[in-house]
C-alpha cells in the first residue's frame, strides 16, 4: 500500500458536477459549459467501436487547441473488460491538460496498480512530474464492491471514487433504482470518508425531469456525497448549484463558529447545544465556499 499525499489538481469542490462530453460536440459548445464544471471526455460506453479512433483524434484535436487549458478535465478510458482499446487510449489522450482518468469496470487493486505504471511511464515521455495525473475509480460491479477499500487503497493518484449504477444492477440482475442499489453506494461513501476521498453519486437517467434530478441531488448531498455525474449541460449546472452550499448554509456557518468562539467548546446556539463536531463541518462549508469563490475568481 502507497502513503496518500494531496493531489495538487483535484480537491473535492472539483467533484461537484462531472458531465459527460462528446467529441462531436463543437468547441463552442463546450466553451459554454459553466466554469465550475467539471468535463469527462468518453472513449468508453458513449462511443461504438468503430468510432473510438476517430473520437480519439477529435480528443487530441481539442488539446491542442488548448480547449482544456483552464478547465478541470477527465478521461473515462476503456476499462480492463477491453485492454488493447483501454492501451490505445493511454499512448494517444494522455496530455499535459488533462487532469485525470475515470477509470471505469475496475475490479481490483492490481488493475489500478497496473493503470499507475501506465501513467507512470506516459508522464515520463511527456516529461510530466510523476503522479501529476489523478486516477478516480468508478465503482460499477459487484466484484468492485466486494474489493473497494483495497482498490481505494491502491494508489496514491487516488483523489476520489464514482459510482455507477446501470452496469451495477444489470451484473445484479437487479431494477434501476435506488432502492436497489443504495446499500452500494453507501459503502462507497464510507470508504471514500474513511480515506478522504471525495465522493461521487451516480447518474440521474430521466432527463427530463430537472426537479426529480435536484431532488436526487440534494438527498445524495444531505447523505453526504461532494457531487454527481451530469449527462446534459443543464443538469451540470444544476448540480453545481446543489452541491454549493446554500446562503442559509453559510449563514449558520458563520453563527456556530461565532458562538464557539464567544463561548467556547461547547456552546448554544438557537436553544441547541453545539460543540466540536458542529464546528468542524461549520468550517467545512466555510472552507468548500471559499474554494469555489477563488475557483470563479
Amino acid at each position: 500500500m502507497t502513503t496518500r499525499h494531496p493531489h495538487p489538481h483535484l480537491g473535492p469542490h472539483h467533484f461537484r458536477s462531472l458531465l459527460f462530453i462528446k467529441a462531436s460536440a463543437s468547441p463552442e459548445r463546450i466553451r459554454s459549459i459553466a466554469p465550475g464544471v467539471t468535463l469527462i471526455l468518453d472513449l468508453e460506453d458513449g462511443v461504438s467501436v468503430d468510432r473510438k479512433s476517430w473520437q480519439r483524434q477529435q480528443l487530441r484535436r481539442f488539446f491542442r487547441l488548448g480547449l482544456f487549458r483552464d478547465r478541470t478535465v477527465l478521461l473515462r478510458i476503456n476499462g480492463p473488460d477491453q485492454p488493447e482499446e483501454m492501451r490505445r487510449d493511454l499512448e494517444a489522450c494522455i496530455h499535459p491538460d488533462l487532469d485525470g482518468i475515470l477509470f471505469p469496470m475496475v475490479q481490483s487493486a492490481e488493475e489500478v496498480e497496473q493503470l499507475a505504471e501506465q501513467l507512470g511511464r506516459k508522464e515520463a515521455e511527456l516529461s510530466l512530474p510523476n503522479g501529476r495525473i489523478a486516477v478516480i475509480p468508478l465503482i460499477e460491479r459487484p466484484g468492485a464492491i466486494l474489493a473497494l477499500e483495497e482498490i481505494a487503497r491502491s494508489s496514491e493518484r487516488i483523489v476520489g471514487l464514482v459510482f455507477g449504477h446501470v452496469d451495477y444492477c444489470v451484473e445484479m440482475h437487479a431494477e434501476m433504482t435506488e432502492e436497489c442499489y443504495g446499500e452500494a453506494q453507501g459503502k462507497l461513501l464510507q470508504v471514500a470518508r474513511a480515506l478522504q476521498l471525495a465522493a461521487v453519486s451516480t447518474l440521474y437517467l430521466q432527463l427530463d425531469d430537472a426537479p426529480g434530478f435536484r431532488e436526487h441531488g440534494a438527498r445524495m448531498k444531505r447523505r453526504g456525497f461532494d457531487g454527481c455525474l451530469a449527462l446534459t449541460p443543464s443538469q451540470a449546472e444544476a448540480a453545481l448549484g446543489v452541491f454549493s452550499p446554500t446562503l442559509e448554509e453559510l449563514e449558520h456557518a458563520r453563527r456556530v463558529v461565532a458562538a464557539v468562539e464567544e463561548q467556547g467548546n461547547i456552546a448554544v446556539l438557537n436553544g441547541r447545544m453545539i460543540g466540536p463536531p458542529m464546528l468542524k463541518k461549520a468550517r467545512r462549508i466555510l472552507a468548500q465556499h471559499a474554494l469555489q469563490h477563488r475557483e470563479v475568481a
